[in-house]
This record gives C-alpha cells, structure tokens and sequence, in this order.
C-alpha cells in the first residue's frame, strides 16, 4: 500500500475525524484486507491507533501486492450485506454506523448515495463505488477533481 492508500484506508476507518480509529476498527480493516498472513502476523492493540502507528504497522507487516481497487473491492462486499451488488442507503448507514460514524444523519446518508449513484437507480454500484473511491483518494493527494 501507499502513503496515500494509507491515509484513505485510515479515513475510512476514523468516520469522525477524530485522529484515532479504535481497536475493533482496525480489527475490522485487517478481516477486510482478507490476507491471513497479515491478520496473524499483527496484534490487534488495546488502545486506539493514531495514524502514525497504524501506518507503522501496516508497513512493517504488509506485503503490499494489492490495488486499491482490491481493497474498495472488499469494503464494498462488505457493506452489501445483502450480496445485491449494490449498496442502498440502509447498508450504507448500518456501515458507517459500525464503523463508528453516528454523527451523520439519514438525509446526510441519502446526499452521499445520491452523489456517488450516476445511474439514478437509488443504489451504489460497486463501479460506481469505485469511481468515488478514486475521487477521495485525488482529492487526498491533491489533485483537482471535477
């Protein structure tokens, strides 16, 4: 992974901006990443991680052979609870709630479905999905995004 990958896989896991992510979160980041080799080889802290030690531990542990796009991949799978294919604006709430991110209200989540939903359908699909992924991460590293 790259700095960048970091900083976005540490975003989505710190919904509030707090500068921490929580034990259960970064619990929840590693059984994402699906790689077993990573999930035996790091011990889940005790604390809340800064961001500096979580990309402390993933850079010692992770061999880093994965795309972006693999990661989104699986967070998306994730979140399609119901393995439709697409994301609806119930999924969504229930993952930023487990993720941590109480503060958002349910028209907040219907504007991000609705921003990240090119086809109109009410849904995210996992391209559309990819497609606001790859924003934020241009929007992380600076680059200007229409």
């Amino acid at each position: 992974m790259s700095e960048i990958e970091y900083k976005e896989a540490f975003a989505l896991f710190d919904p509030t901006n707090s500068g921490v992510i929580q034990p259960k979160a970064f619990a929840d980041f590693l059984a994402l990443l699906g790689d077993e080799e990573l999930t035996a080889k790091v011990k889940i802290p005790s604390q809340p991680l800064d961001y500096k030690s979580f990309a402390a531990i993933l850079s010692k542990n992770h061999k880093g052979a994965e795309t972006s796009d693999d990661a989104y991949g699986r967070l998306f799978k994730s979140i399609n609870k119901d393995g439709s294919g697409n994301i609806s604006s119930a999924e969504l709430r229930s993952a930023l709630v487990h993720f941590g991110n109480n503060a958002l209200s349910e028209a907040d989540v219907d504007e991000i479905v609705h921003e990240a939903d090119v086809s109109g359908d009410g849904r995210i699909t996992l391209e559309e999905f990819l497609k606001i992924m790859q924003k934020s991460e241009k929007k992380l590293r600076g680059e200007h995004v229409l």
